[in-house]
């Protein structure tokens, strides 16, 4: 039976099917169907030095075909040419898009791959980071990244687009992104200019290992980033694709990349890849999972969150919101400034952005509030910053483990500890021109975590990100409490937990909360309106308050290691 909230679909590389036995593919496919149900297969024709022929293609796609299956095709833009003899290196084999003869290999692929499917996919390695004479020649005084975004538009459109067209007028071409956008500008990727060029596009969300990996990508990304492309035009980006790489040791973590997929509403979910999947253990749980996730997605509606701003190539403090998002703050990842939030998340990824400030004070004097990193902060002295607040980052740096939260008379109402001492840029203010809301002590000083302003009807906060991102983990609970309350001042909830518990809300007063622990934990739910009731959506069952105060109802969740609640507020 297929799923009903998602279609699931597998990559099947070209260095797996230029030699594979129709026998082994039904062999294969039926260990997925036992645990899948796969609606679709990506047949790649291209990869490297791999070019799978017609006539052993259309064997392949007949047989996936007769099995109900639906076949698109797949290109990886990677090329290896016999004896070619090159004195410059290409990342991963990608093309050099300035060399005639590889751009004629390229428009002859993809040529070919529009001969035998009616829709195809480009894996994520349709980027450039070639630094030949020709590529050097070429960018002239541009800089890499004006050159490739260029570049990249131009030949999208005219080897990629064109080239399919004319071989069949109907073909659907879909770009798939991978999970570094904020490296996208440097090595061509062109989401603001692609995105009206290609049918479709496609999100990886793929972040496997947050800490061992080569990438180091908080798990919040599997979520973020989705949502930040179903924004960039609702309706043309077809799904989430993950893989199982560097997970073997934590199925868990392999099974988080679904959650999240899910959570941010994928219309699809592709595997990648048929090979490294065929007759392993990540496919029974992964059947397990998805039937209980299809299952869930009939409580959950439109994502909403606090809009972060991630403008068009851009980047300055790499998935900072993502490290936030894991500590139970909601995110709605975009790439349009949210002019009719209430509150707008600010980090020093906006810099790119040349209207920013003009942007933040109109904002405010619509009453409206802002939330900004201190990298942020940073990277505008002397730009305009200096007329909403009276903070300063400076050079210096400071280890602390102990905060102080509310100002209280000449004290604060509350001091606590954190599980390590952790570096923070040190900032400073005028006294009584910004406000402190929580600081870090350390000695005989005290240091801004979090500064209150105000300008115009709007109130502007300051956040101040500690020099290694994931220590925001190690920032007590009290802290991440009050933290989380400016963030959700609009949210009729707001949680009490460590670091690594997140929160996904929905437009129907439905919320998941999941913990990214490795151990059991228990939060507690801060229900605003005392007049609501907190229900576990798929139980049925109304939770009880834990503790009655006299402006909130607090309820009391456990949590087991990797695991979520859907949880719903009703009258």
């Amino acid at each position: 039976m297929a799923y009903k909230n998602f279609k699931l679909a597998i990559y099947c590389p070209a260095g797996f099917l230029k030699n594979v036995e129709l026998e082994t593919l039904e062999k294969d496919l039926d260990f997925f169907k036992r645990h899948l149900d796969i609606s679709k297969v990506y047949l790649e024709t291209h990869r490297g030095a791999d070019t799978i022929p017609r006539e052993n293609m259309l064997k392949i796609k007949e047989f996936f075909e007769r099995e109900n299956i639906k076949t698109s095709g797949g290109i990886t833009a990677t090329v290896i040419f016999e004896n070619e003899e090159l004195d410059y290196y290409r990342i991963f084999n990608t093309f050099c898009y300035t060399n005639q003869k590889h751009l004629d290999k390229l428009k002859e692929i993809v040529q070919y791959t529009a001969s035998l499917f009616d829709e195809i996919i480009l894996d994520d390695f349709f980027f450039t980071a070639c630094t030949c004479p020709s590529c050097i020649k070429a960018k002239g005084n541009l800089s890499w990244s004006e050159f490739r975004l260029n570049l990249m538009t131009e030949v999208s459109r005219e080897y990629v687009i064109k080239a399919a067209k004319s071989v069949k007028p109907d073909v659907k071409l879909i770009i798939k992104y991978p999970n570094w956008i904020e490296s996208y500008q440097e090595t061509g990727y062109n989401p603001q200019t692609q995105v009206e060029i290609f049918d479709y596009t496609y999100t990886g969300t793929e972040t496997r290992d947050p800490a061992y990996t080569q990438q180091h990508l908080p798990r919040y990304a599997s979520y973020s980033l989705l949502r930040w492309f179903e924004n960039l035009k609702p309706g043309k980006n077809l799904g989430g694709w993950f893989d199982a790489l560097d997970c073997l040791y934590n199925i868990g973590s392999y099974l988080e990349q679904a959650n999240l997929t899910v959570f941010a509403k994928a219309k699809e979910i592709t595997l990648f890849d048929f090979s490294r999947l065929r007759n392993s253990v990540f496919v029974p749980a992964l059947g397990l999972q998805l039937r209980h996730l299809d299952e869930i997605c009939k409580y959950i509606e439109n994502p909403i969150g606090i809009p972060v701003y991630h403008p068009f190539n851009s980047y300055g403090e790499d998935h900072i919101y993502d490290y936030l998002g894991m500590v139970g703050i909601p995110f709605e990842l975009t790439p349009h400034f949210s002019e009719n939030s209430d509150i707008v998340f600010i980090t020093a990824d906006c810099t790119n952005d040349k209207g920013i400030i003009k942007k933040l004070k109109n904002h405010l004097l619509a009453g409206k509030g802002i939330i900004m990193t201190s990298g942020f902060l940073k990277s505008m002295q002397g730009k305009g910053i200096e007329d909403l607040t009276s903070v300063r980052v400076t050079d210096k740096k400071v280890f602390t483990n102990l905060f102080a939260i509310k100002t209280e008379v000449c004290s604060f109402s509350k001091y606590v500890y954190g599980k390590k001492e952790i570096l923070i840029p040190v900032l400073e203010h005028r006294t009584n021109a910004s406000w402190q809301e929580i600081v870090a002590i350390s000695g005989e000083n005290n240091f801004p975590i979090l500064m209150k302003d105000s300008y115009g009807k709007g109130t502007i906060y300051t956040l101040t990100v500690p020099e290694n991102y994931s220590d925001i983990y190690n920032y007590p609970p009290e802290v991440l409490t009050e933290v989380r309350k400016v963030f959700m001042k609009n949210f009729d909830f707001y949680i009490e937990a460590e670091g690594k518990i997140a929160i996904f809300a929905y437009s129907n007063d439905t919320f998941i909360i999941e913990s990214f622990l490795p151990y059991r934990c228990k939060v507690n739910v801060h229900l605003k309106i005392k007049d609501k009731k907190l229900m576990d959506a798929l139980r049925n069952f109304e939770f009880k308050p834990s503790l009655v105060s006299q402006n909130e109802n607090i309820y009391e969740i456990n949590l087991e290691p990797t695991s979520f609640r859907v949880l719903k507020l009703e009258n």
